[in-house]
C-alpha cells in the first residue's frame, strides 16, 4: 500500500480521536443549567441556587481534567508513531469507546461524591482507559512495530513507565476505597494524581526532540522547518 494512503488513514484516525475527545471533554457542560424553579430568583436566593449546582460543576471540571490528561497522553504517543496498521486502528477505537463513556461515571460521582460505589465506578472507568492507553503504547512499541526501528529503548521504557503508572495509581486508590480509608481524601488524591500528570504533560511538551529524531528528520527533510517536523506531519515518511 502506498505511503501516502497509509499516512491518510493515520491522519483520519487522529482527526476522529480529536473529535471524540473534544465531545467527551465538554459533554457535561450541557448539564450546567439552573433548574426552571430558579428562573425568577434574585440576590441571595439566586446565589443559593448557583451554589446548589456545585455537583454538576464538579462533574464537568472532573470530566474535563481527566479526559484532557488522556488526550495529552494520546498526543504524546502518536507523536512517536511512524506506521499504521489495522490492529492500531481497532485499539484506538476501543480506547475512544472508553473515553466517550467516561462522562457518565463522572456525572454519577458528581452527584454522590463520598459514596464508595460511585468512587469505585469512576475509578474503574479511569482504570480501563489507562489500561487501553498502555495497551496502545505496548502495541506500537513492541518489537518497534509502529515506531522507528532505531528509536531509543530508553525512551520506550520511559513511556512504558508513564503509561503503566496510570493504572497502578488507580488500583492503589481503588484499594483505599475498599478499605474505607478516608473516602473524601481518596477523591482528593485522585485530583492530585491528575494534576501530577498535568505537570508531566507540561514538562514533556517543553522537552526537545531526542537527538536521533532530530538527525533523522534533518536527513529526510533537509531544509524543512523544525516546527513542521515536530508537528508530526511527516508520519508517513518512515513507512515502507
Amino acid at each position: 500500500m502506498p505511503d501516502a494512503e497509509m499516512d491518510l488513514r493515520l491522519q483520519r484516525l487522529l482527526f476522529l480521536s480529536d473529535g471524540v475527545y473534544a465531545i467527551a471533554a465538554t459533554l457535561l457542560a450541557v448539564e450546567l443549567v439552573l433548574p426552571e424553579t430558579a428562573a425568577d430568583l434574585h440576590g441571595r436566593e439566586l446565589l443559593g441556587s448557583l451554589l446548589g449546582s456545585w455537583p454538576r460543576a464538579l462533574a464537568f471540571l472532573t470530566s474535563f481534567v481527566f479526559i484532557a490528561n488522556f488526550w495529552v497522553g494520546h498526543n504524546m504517543l502518536f507523536h512517536l508513531v511512524r506506521r499504521f496498521d489495522g490492529g492500531l486502528m481497532w485499539l484506538v477505537l476501543a480506547q475512544l469507546l472508553c473515553i466517550a463513556f467516561l462522562p457518565f461515571p463522572t456525572s454519577v460521582l458528581g452527584e454522590h461524591v463520598s459514596d464508595p460505589v460511585a468512587q469505585q465506578f469512576y475509578l474503574v472507568s479511569l482504570l480501563v482507559n489507562g489500561l487501553m492507553m498502555w495497551a496502545i503504547w505496548w502495541y506500537m512499541s513492541s518489537g518497534h512495530r509502529l515506531v522507528d526501528p532505531d528509536f531509543s529503548p530508553r525512551i520506550i521504557r520511559r513511556h512504558h513507565l508513564i503509561s503503566s503508572g496510570v493504572p497502578a495509581s488507580l488500583v492503589l486508590l481503588m484499594a483505599l476505597v475498599v478499605l474505607g480509608v478516608g473516602r473524601l481524601v481518596n477523591l482528593l488524591l485522585a485530583y492530585l494524581f491528575a494534576l501530577g500528570y498535568v505537570a508531566l504533560g507540561v514538562y514533556e511538551g517543553r522537552e526537545p526532540l531526542p537527538a536521533e529524531e532530530v538527525e533523522e528528520s534533518e536527513a529526510l527533510g533537509g531544509a524543512e522547518p523544525r516546527d513542521k517536523r515536530r508537528s508530526g506531519e511527516g508520519f508517513g515518511r518512515a513507512n515502507g
